[in-house]
């Protein structure tokens, strides 16, 4: 898979949360942890990711089992 094919776009990542973009932008401003590290391309305001900073950062969060 080549580099390009492993960025996320904005409506990519909305999908792959189960999020609306809306909801997305406002927290990269007021939520930070909230959202992936995004991918910063310089003299652009593009909103990306790298599904590699995606995978981990969903790896982080997931809540191991439970015992009640």
């Amino acid at each position: 898979m080549s580099e390009t094919k492993s960025v996320l776009k904005l409506g990519d990542l909305a999908t792959l949360l189960g999020r609306s973009p809306e909801t997305i932008r406002k927290d990269i401003h007021r939520n930070p942890a909230a959202v992936p590290p995004r991918l910063c391309i310089e003299g652009t305001r593009l909103l990306r990711w790298r599904a590699a900073d995606v995978d981990a950062w969903l790896a982080q969060r997931v809540e191991g089992p439970r015992h009640d």
